[in-house]
């Protein structure tokens, strides 16, 4: 979560005077704005000086890189929050160097509407492998995170923007009241003053009037945990879990990305945390300990620290950034899991997402930036967080954990410093397993289904001194994938196999000494199933187009009952469920069928709204409402198309001709 007051942002794009590099690795954008990989390094020298008392601060910054690119560098801009009227001043060589425009957010994804570009020309293009020193001066007004003597800085000094996030190093000095508690994305080098850090995504600031703080170190990273005099108690916790996450990152993954990490109190309850910047993150509700669970305040530290892996040093290249939320969450289940601290955060997040999945709405994950503005349930928590773990937890379960970890520590460190999405992630694990996995995600990311198996039986006979046992499972929803199933034998041991994702009903076979004593679907809770799964249109038109015209009996109720629950939007299909409903005598459901074959037609002088209007006349007349069916005769006859359609199992043709006369006779079903 984030809070703060509306502010406008600088944001820094690099443009070449020449024209687009095509290189992968240029890292440049150009003319038709084609963003690449890997632009120049930056390293920040900042002295700043913060006045909470005058709301205010300053400062200085030396920019310096070399140019790594194919092409000279002509122009920049910076990535600032900052207060209308007090723009930086850039001088380069001694010589102040003016703004050329702000520019707005249009045609950037990754901007909001209150963002803009402050351009500037360079006096001299850079040339590749040439190096630029710029200097600047800024100032703005500090924004008060809360009103109670806490300041939460993220964007508060010049920064180039290549366009996307990047790896920068940092030494930056602070100018700070004494009576301020200072946290900081680096660590503090006592010898100069300087908070280092290397590799950072971005460079955020602490200040607490009266707080306190601890540390404790984890081998050579060093942890510091700010607080008040009444979240001491919490904060010791979170010191200590801290440091034994990252040992235990550090042993998993094979290294810690940061010499040092900083704690911060967020907001009053503790409702979770955030990744404020890098190796500074913030945990709320440190006063209010005893209202949440000791698991609770190990997760949350676990998954803060995990955002330091996927975030900030493996960065996310999609929208929405379900992937490295996912790979995080991985991340934090893993150490609860070795300290055997239970599973109910994970299941809770995997609730959330089938929560949303029986509520209706629409999971898809890859979808256009258009639908994303107009979503109005809660997108972060049912898809980013729900489903995007789900995801990875069902890949890690389909690859199997050494597989899956393989390629978890391959992206780690391949994609350091680099932007990470589905494709690449895709491809590392399908290199890593030899499998195609495109059936999977798109499955799982590019589409609404959801996964659903039952055990509908199961057996077990004893032969020739062995007991061999069947078991029968079915796949209820719209994703299929390989499912695992445990069979538990009297004997204490146990087998577990997969079903063939390409079956819709399956039957495994286990062979043992002992008598089958249980089976189990997902026997480790791996897998966000969806039970009884919600109908969707799809599984409503496919019901109905397996229906024969007549003689469908008792069994087209039960897929009307299916078309309503799907809230059908389909015709064709409720015209031809229609059908079925009057041909087993279901009048009731047949009537209400035939107007929603209307409700659902755009065009109101179609020819299935006029055949449905008959048909709605011709279940009045035979129930012997003789007046309503007259009328149903007469808004056909208006919205008569012109067309015919004829039903030859009735030996009827319905047209104009048709409907005038039943406004004579009354229709009578005939066998």
């Amino acid at each position: 979560m984030r809070y703060g007051r509306p502010i406008i942002r600088l944001a820094a794009v690099c443009l070449l005077s020449a024209t687009l590099v095509s290189n992968s690795e240029a890292g440049t954008l150009e003319g038709n704005n084609r963003i690449s990989a890997g632009p120049p390094r930056i390293h920040y020298i900042i002295d700043c000086r913060m006045d909470p008392t005058a709301d205010m601060l300053s400062g200085t910054e030396t920019v310096r890189f070399s140019n790594s690119l194919q092409k000279p560098i002509s122009r920049l801009a910076f990535d600032w929050a900052y207060d209308p009227g007090q723009n930086p001043e850039i001088t380069i060589r001694g010589k102040q160097i003016a703004t050329i425009g702000i520019c707005g957010p249009e045609g950037r994804s990754d901007f909001s509407p209150d963002i803009h570009a402050v351009l500037f020309d360079l006096p001299k293009a850079v040339k590749p492998g040439e190096q630029v020193e710029i200097r600047l001066q800024f100032s703005r007004k500090l924004s008060n995170w809360g009103g109670d003597g806490k300041y939460i800085l993220t964007s508060w000094y010049p920064r180039v923007w290549w366009g996307f996030a990047t790896h920068d190093d940092y030494k930056v000095k602070l100018d700070v009241p004494s009576e301020y508690a200072v946290g900081a994305s680096g660590r503090l080098d006592p010898r100069t003053g300087t908070y280092n850090v290397k590799g950072a995504v971005l460079f955020g600031v602490f200040l607490g009037k009266d707080y306190q703080a601890m540390e404790a170190m984890a081998g050579d990273v060093q942890i510091r945990c700010i607080h008040t005099p009444k979240g001491t108690r919490c904060a010791q916790l979170l010191l200590t879990t801290a440091a034994d996450v990252i040992r235990f990152y550090e042993k998993r993954f094979g290294f810690y990305p940061h010499r040092g990490l900083t704690i911060i109190p967020g907001g009053d309850s503790p409702m979770g945390g955030w990744p404020i910047a890098t190796a500074l993150v913030g945990i709320h509700g440190q006063e209010q300990m005893d209202k949440a669970s000791e698991l609770h305040w190990k997760w949350i530290t676990a998954h803060e620290i995990g955002h330091m892996y996927w975030g900030h040093h493996v960065m996310e290249k999609d929208s929405p950034d379900w992937l490295w939320i996912g790979l995080g969450i991985y991340a934090d289940r893993e150490y609860v899991r070795f300290r055997k601290l239970g599973e109910s955060k994970h299941r809770g997040l995997m609730d959330r997402y089938i929560e949303g999945v029986k509520q209706g709405v629409d999971t898809t994950v890859e979808r256009p930036a258009e639908q994303l503005e107009d979503i109005k349930f809660d997108h972060n928590n049912i898809v980013v967080h729900g489903k995007g773990f789900s995801i990875i937890s069902a890949l890690c379960c389909v690859l199997g954990k050494e597989t899956f970890e393989r390629a978890y520590i391959r992206c780690l460190r391949e994609y350091a410093g680099r932007r990470l999405g589905r494709g690449e992630f895709q491809a590392v694990c399908e290199e890593e397993s030899g499998q195609d996995l495109g059936w999977f995600f798109d499955q799982w990311v590019r589409s609404n289904r959801c996964l659903s198996y039952k055990i509908t039986s199961h057996e077990c006979t004893r032969q020739d001194e062995k007991c061999r046992s069947t078991v029968a499972i079915k796949c209820l929803g719209t994703l299929k994938m390989p499912m695992p199933v445990e069979a538990t034998f009297e004997d204490g041991s146990r087998q577990v196999k997969f079903t063939d994702r390409m079956l819709t009903e399956d039957v495994l076979h286990f062979e043992s000494d002992s008598p089958l004593k249980q089976v189990r679907l997902d026997p480790n809770g791996e897998l966000a199933m969806v039970v009884p799964p919600p109908t969707t249109s799809q599984q409503a038109r496919i019901a109905i187009d397996q229906l024969p015209w007549t003689g469908v009996g008792d069994r087209a109720l039960d897929v009307f009952k299916m078309a309503k629950e799907a809230a059908l939007r389909n015709p064709s299909s409720w015209f031809k469920l229609a059908l079925a409903l009057y041909d087993g005598k279901n009048y009731d459901e047949a009537a209400a069928a035939f107007r929603s074959v209307c409700a659902t037609s755009e065009n109101t002088r179609g020819l299935l709204p006029f055949a449905a209007l008959v048909w709605q006349g011709h279940i009045l007349d035979i129930r012997g409402h003789r007046e309503d069916a007259l009328q149903s005769y007469q808004q056909a006859l208006e919205a008569d198309p012109g067309d015919w359609v004829r039903h030859d199992c009735y030996g009827i043709k319905i047209d104009r001709a048709w409907v005038e006369e039943r406004l004579k006779i009354p229709f009578e079903r005939r066998q």
